[in-house]
Parts: C-alpha cells; sequence; structure tokens
C-alpha cells in the first residue's frame, strides 16, 4: 500500500471528489473530523429511515401491491410521519398497560366509583379500603361496621363505614384509583381504537419497505460523499485529503489529477498502524475468507497473510472433528440444493462448504465412520478403503490417534516459525526461529511420552539443548552475547511452557471427534433397541434416529466454532505473534 495525499483548488473539490469516487481505488483517511450541518441532516434521515424499515419488517406485504414511488420529499416527510406514529404507538400501548392495571385494581372491589367515598365522606359517613389476611381478620370480625366485599384464597378485601372520622382499624388502610373503573375502561376502549388504527396506517405502507431500503441506500452513498468532504483540510482556497491505495492502482491517480489539475504525492506509509490491510488471493483460496468475516478478524498490514495455511488445517480440523462420511454427504448435498436454490448468493461459503463437505468425507471414510455405524462401515467396499489403525471402531488406537493429533500440531506449529523465519531469512532472528521449531518438536516427543505412551527418543535432550542455545543466543540479539543471554531469559522459558500447552491442546481433535463417533453409534443403539416390529416402533427409532444425529451435527459445528476455530487463531496464530489488529481496506468508491 501506498500513502496519498491530493491537493485540489476549493472550486474543483466536489468535482475531484466524484471522480475519486468512481476510481474507487483510495480508502481515505479523514485529515480532520468530519463535521457538518448537511452531514448531520444525512445522518439524522438515515437514522430516521432505518427506524421505520425496522417498523415495517414486522408487517406481511399485501399481495399484489405495486412498490410505492415516493419522491424524495415524500420519502422525508412520509419516513417522519411512519417513525412519529410508530412513536405515538408505543404510548398508546404503555398508557393501555397502565390502564388496564388500574382496571386490575378494582377486579376485588368491584367497578364503583372512587369520587363516591368522597361524596359519604361529605355527608358524615367516612369509608376506608382494607385487604385483611384472614388470620387477622378474626381480631376484627365481630365489628359491626365493616363489611366483607369480596374474598379470596388468603386474603379478605373489606370496608369500614364509620361516622367518626378518625375511627379505623388497626391495619393500613388502601387508597383507591383517582378514576373510577368506567373512566379507565372508557379511556383504554379509545385508545385501544386509536392503536389500531395507527396499526393500520402502518401495515398499510408494509409497500414501501423496498422504497425505503432503496434510499437508505442512496443516503449512504451520500454520508460517505460528505464524511470525505467534510474530511479534508481547507486552507487558502485549497483543499486536501490523504488515504492509502494499493501501489498498482498509482496510474489512476495520476490520471484524475492531471483531470483536475490537482496535485497529489504517492508515498511510502509512515505509521502502518493506520495503513489498512488489502488481502489479496487466489480464488480457490479465497473460499476462507467467510471464515475471517464471521469472526471479524483481519490482520494487520505488518502482520501474515495466512489464509492458505488456515483453509488447509481448518479443513482437516472440521473433517477430524465432525469425523463422519455419513454427516460429510449429507452437507454436501444440503449445500448443492441451496446452492442451486440461492444462485444468486455469495458463492465463497458455497465452496468453502463444499472443501469440508469433501475433507469430512475423506476422513470419515479412511476412519470408517458413517452415522456412527459400525455394520456400514464392515460393508465390503467401504471396508476397503478404511485404514484400520486409524478406525473409529478398533479397539485400543486412542494412543495412536493422540500421538496422530500431536503431530498435526507440531507440523503446524512448525509452520508458522517457519514462515517467520523466512521473513528473516538475512538476519540472526531466523536462527531463533530455528531454535523454536527443534523446541517444539523436543515438546513433541514429551508429550508423546507422557500423554500417548510413546518411548522418549534419546535425541530429544539434543533438541531441547541445541534450541534452547539457539533461543538464548538470537532471541534478542545484540553486540554483548550476555545482554541477548539476559534480555531472552526474560521470555523464552514461559514461551516454551506456553508451547508446550500449544502441543498438548491439539488433543482436542481426537477428543471431540471420538465424542461424536460414541454418540452416533450410542444413538443407533438406542434406535435399534426400540426396534422397527410395529409402525409406532418404526416411528420411535426413526424420530432417535433424526434427533439424535441432528443433535450430534449441532454440537460437531459448534465444536468446529470453538476448536477448530481456536487451533488456528491462537495456537497457529499465537506462534506467529499476530494480533489481527488491522482494519479492512475499504476503498472510497461507488
Amino acid at each position: 500500500m501506498k500513502k496519498v495525499t491530493l491537493l485540489v483548488a476549493e472550486t474543483k473539490r466536489q468535482d475531484m471528489l466524484k471522480s475519486l469516487r468512481i476510481l474507487g481505488a483510495v480508502h481515505v483517511k479523514n485529515v480532520i473530523s468530519p463535521k457538518a450541518d448537511n452531514l448531520n441532516d444525512v445522518e439524522s434521515e438515515l437514522a430516521q429511515t432505518k427506524k421505520a424499515i425496522n417498523l415495517l419488517s414486522s408487517y406481511k406485504p399485501k399481495a399484489l401491491a405495486q412498490k410505492a414511488s415516493w419522491d424524495k420529499q415524500e420519502t422525508r416527510e412520509n419516513v417522519k410521519k411512519l417513525v412519529g406514529l410508530h412513536n405515538e404507538l408505543q404510548t398508546v400501548n404503555n398508557d393501555i398497560e397502565k390502564l388496564k392495571g388500574q382496571m386490575e385494581w378494582f377486579k376485588p372491589w368491584g367497578g364503583f366509583d372512587p369520587a363516591d367515598i368522597t361524596n359519604l365522606s361529605r355527608n358524615g359517613v367516612h369509608a376506608k379500603l382494607y385487604i385483611i389476611s384472614k388470620r387477622d381478620f378474626q381480631r376484627v370480625a365481630d365489628r359491626a361496621d365493616i363489611y366483607i366485599v369480596s374474598q379470596q384464597k388468603h386474603y379478605n378485601y373489606i370496608v369500614q363505614l364509620s361516622r367518626n372520622p378518625y375511627d379505623r382499624l388497626p391495619f393500613k388502610d388502601i387508597k383507591p384509583p383517582e378514576e373510577s373503573f368506567k373512566a379507565a375502561y372508557d379511556k383504554c376502549r379509545a385508545l385501544q381504537q386509536r392503536a389500531s388504527e395507527i396499526d393500520g396506517i402502518l401495515s398499510s405502507n408494509s409497500d414501501a419497505l423496498e422504497h425505503l431500503k432503496e434510499h437508505v441506500k442512496a443516503l449512504e452513498r451520500s454520508r460517505d460523499f460528505l464524511k470525505v468532504k467534510h474530511g479534508m483540510a481547507a486552507e487558502k482556497g485549497f483543499s486536501y485529503l490523504q488515504g492509502f491505495i494499493p501501489a498498482d492502482k498509482e496510474k489512476g491517480i495520476a490520471g484524475l489529477a492531471d483531470t483536475h489539475s490537482a496535485g497529489y504525492l504517492v508515498e511510502e506509509p509512515d505509521n502502518m498502524a493506520e495503513v489498512p490491510t488489502l488481502v489479496r488471493n487466489p480464488r480457490w483460496i479465497d473460499i476462507i475468507s467467510p471464515v475471517f468475516k464471521f469472526m471479524n478478524t483481519v490482520p494487520g498490514y505488518a502482520e501474515y497473510d495466512i489464509s492458505i495455511w488456515f483453509l488447509l488445517f481448518f479443513s482437516l480440523f472440521f473433517a477430524m472433528l465432525i469425523g463422519d462420511a455419513g454427516y460429510g454427504l449429507l452437507f454436501f448435498m444440503t449445500t448443492f440444493l441451496v446452492r442451486k436454490r440461492f444462485k444468486k448468493l455469495p458463492a465463497q461459503p458455497f465452496f468453502l462448504m463444499y472443501a469440508l463437505s469433501f475433507s469430512t468425507i475423506i476422513w470419515g471414510a479412511i476412519t470408517g465412520t458413517w452415522f456412527g455405524s459400525e455394520s456400514l462401515a464392515r460393508l465390503p467396499l467401504l471396508n476397503s478403503i478404511v485404514i484400520q489403525d486409524i478406525s473409529s471402531f478398533a479397539d485400543n488406537n486412542q494412543n495412536l490417534m493422540i500421538f496422530i493429533c500431536f503431530t498435526i500440531g507440531v507440523a503446524q506449529l512448525t509452520i508458522a516459525h517457519l514462515i517467520i523465519g523466512l521473513r528473516f531469512l538475512n538476519s540472526l532472528k531466523a536462527l531463533a526461529e530455528l531454535g523454536w521449531i527443534l523446541v517444539l518438536w523436543g515438546l513433541y516427543f514429551v508429550a508423546g511420552t507422557l500423554v500417548a505412551a510413546r518411548t522418549l527418543p534419546g535425541f530429544t535432550a539434543y533438541l531441547f539443548i541445541s534450541g534452547i542455545a539457539l533461543l538464548l543466543l538470537f532471541s534478542s540479539p545484540q553486540k554483548n552475547i550476555l545482554k541477548s543471554i539476559g534480555a531472552s531469559l526474560t521470555n523464552v522459558p514461559l514461551k516454551v511452557i506456553s508451547s508446550f500447552g500449544d502441543v498438548v491442546s491439539y488433543l482436542r481433535l481426537f477428543a471431540v471427534g471420538y465424542a461424536s463417533a460414541v454418540l452416533a453409534s450410542t444413538f443407533n443403539s438406542m434406535a435399534a433397541a426400540v426396534g422397527v416390529n410395529s409402525i409406532v416402533g418404526s416411528l420411535g427409532a426413526a424420530a432417535i434416529l433424526f434427533l439424535g444425529h441432528s443433535l450430534n451435527i449441532i454440537l460437531g459445528f459448534m465444536a468446529v466454532i470453538v476448536h477448530g476455530v481456536r487451533l488456528n487463531m491462537l495456537e497457529f496464530s499465537g506462534q506467529m505473534g499476530m494480533e489481527w489488529s488491522g482494519k479492512e481496506y475499504a476503498p472510497f468508491k461507488e
């Protein structure tokens, strides 16, 4: 990427920006914070329109309804009207709930008018309301001035009538609402009618949904333009902007500057933290990009593009975690049918699923796993594909599978350090990366001994000795060797321990894959136990198989997200020191 600065006369700024947007190559970095009344107006209108879209989305469009054809002014007015009606509807509904609460209060007391209590008081009769537990009621039950209005399971609702205004029961009296039940009821009916009217108006405008979505796109386009325009610095009749452009797009800047009599400067970026990241890969590698978008991760400009390694290892991890060729076939067919049905959707996710499905089929076939059924795996054709030592139904091969997982792990982590070493090939740091590779392989053999009961090779000690020596000498190379060793001692021991954890972490591939196979086999056994000797039994067995394998597939996808992604994003990327601190290249364009 190159840093570009464009200087243009204020009178030509608008036209130059239009041409810059058509060029669609400059990732603009605002020189100043964009502030302007027209920008605020557009952002406010955009927020209002999106709110209108959200509220209209809850209404089903009328059959055969024609798309709304409002002009810009009508659109603005109607959006304000729709949002205003929606706000009114929320207020009305809140008021209705409050009135319903008031009416609910009258349920045990009856629909009297609280004003009657005031009138009685003026005529010398003082009424007080009480809610008393039935146990407490026994204390006053023999009084002549109390009357039971209603009874519930644990409480009595009573009224005390007395000529003495100071006469009261030894309980806290209840204050009635200010409005009568009838007044609350009438208000509630009127508000409900208004709510129905508003709802009808909003529903009648549901055919404007697509028009409003197009209006949002126009507003977003206008907002982006204004942000760039008002993010330029201006002084003495000139304005300038800055941004970043791919090196192969420099000629476009020269042509644009010539057209608008603008000055320009293309130079190397001075602050790598500001530079956006543009990742270009062949189409077959770029199918992994939906995963990065899903995780919202972008490598920093100075970091590595690990797309190809992520794709290869993620496909392998997906296959091992799902672990079933039958599921792989199901994924493949489902992807094919969905792709055939929705041809306009982006192709990358579909081709990624094809790759993941294919890898799952291969792994499931060589491990003899077809819907967790050992009987299917023993069929002559399918059995001929199985590698017996790693078969899912083989006895006592757990240690071998664990060791295979460690082998995959150390291979991936070795690739990480090779990538760094190649970047520093002409530097002493390359020797430090060689040291890490030797240490990783030493840790690999130790893990195989401790966890997978493998014999520890005699040369393991030499791997550690030579690897650690290289790390101490060249991790922080300085002219003074003692200073180099001292600087390395502060972090090398902790990193070695962390690397051991990284290698052992790949054990999760076997653990989750094995659990998936066992779970599938268990559901098959449950279905077989129910039997198919009757209609009820057959339906029950079918339900068990469907629900059981569906659950297993869901858990498998969760495992891929938790474990398959983690091994790439933490263990592998962590060995490379990646922070995923980048921001995506987003050029100013149409």
